[in-house]
């Protein structure tokens, strides 16, 4: 039997999609030892239906948190509902034996088996510090739709397990930037393993969203939590270049490049630790150099960005001069 397992979800306003995630989660066939689901502050039926299930499966506790009102109008308003639906997870957990616990977000559905084969992969390479499984966006037909998290060294989000020792290495999930991408990069700088294994499959149900309408702002926000990451220019325009050559055309792509210039224009404050900063646009040049055609041209003038960046501190002194 695989070693023992938590989890925890953070749900806002899920009435419509937590029953299919606690039912993928109950016909599991390696099921949690506790699953603790907060409540962030949502105002519709998601908290009754917690408190149903939790009454009939006593592994499941619901739990509560309100929005303060300081967070309400943040763009990383789901990452801090997530680091502290963690955190509050992490201090009821206190009396539970456990090996990995599990972030789920609310809206997924997991194959049968999903849990056991996760646990089982991470016990036999005890280097593994988060895994997870592929993540697959679907429609309301049940038609997988482009995108999802299929990437072998990055586990998404919604389904990351950790060993109980990376993640009390990382201390959980930073209230900053993307909460998955930064504790990903906080367990390769500890020196552990991130490894997707995207034939075991969870499935995010959601509406088509490659129209106008839906696209152009979910690039802006990505574009400006690019910024906040402290991610590198260089990288952001042929990250959002690529971006317009798939639907809708090149206006999403354009998007998320505007959504990177906004904060940058405004000086807004990179939003994550100096030390993460630094591994990211590292990472992003390595990437840059193994991936384009024209990599080690493209990657050096990334380098010397960075360069120029980590000297200056601040990215307006790109077009400023100043730091």
């Amino acid at each position: 039997m695989p070693a023992k397992y938590v989890l925890i979800t953070a749900a806002y306003n899920e009435e419509k999609t937590i029953t299919g995630t606690i039912k993928s989660v109950l016909a599991q066939t390696h099921r949690p030892e506790k699953w603790i689901i907060v409540s962030d502050g949502s105002t519709d039926g998601t908290d009754a239906l917690i408190k149903g299930f939790s009454r009939q499966y006593g592994f499941i506790q619901y739990a509560r948190q309100e929005k303060r009102a300081s967070d309400r109008n943040r763009l990383e308003k789901v990452t801090i509902a997530q680091a502290r639906a963690m955190a509050h997870g992490i201090d009821l957990m206190k009396p539970v034996a456990y090996e990995f616990m599990g972030n789920l977000d609310a809206d997924t559905i997991l194959t049968r088996n999903f849990y056991e084969r996760i646990i089982l992969q991470m016990e036999a390479d005890q280097r593994i510090g988060i895994a997870g499984g592929g993540v697959y966006s679907v429609d309301t037909d049940g038609k997988i739709l482009p995108g999802g998290f299929i990437q072998p060294d990055f586990v998404g989000g919604p389904v990351q397990v950790f060993s109980r020792s990376c993640l009390e290495e990382i201390g959980g999930y930073l209230e900053a930037g993307h909460a998955d991408c930064v504790a990903v990069l906080r367990a390769k700088m500890k020196g552990w393993k991130v490894q997707c294994f995207p034939d075991v499959q969870a499935f995010q149900h959601e509406m088509p969203n490659n129209t106008i309408r839906m696209k152009v702002p979910t690039c802006f926000r990505m574009g400006h939590m690019d910024y906040l990451m402290g991610g590198l220019l260089t990288f952001q325009l042929i990250r959002s270049v690529h971006r317009m050559i798939n639907p809708p055309y090149f206006l999403a792509g354009a998007a998320m490049l505007m959504g990177y210039f906004f904060p940058l224009l405004r000086r807004e404050t990179i939003r994550v630790p100096k030390s993460v900063v630094d591994y990211l646009q590292v990472d992003q040049i390595e990437k840059l150099v193994s991936r384009l055609p024209l990599g080690k041209v493209v990657g050096s003038v990334g380098a010397l960005e960075a360069r120029y960046l980590w000297n200056n501190r601040s990215p307006f002194s790109l077009f400023t001069g100043k730091p």
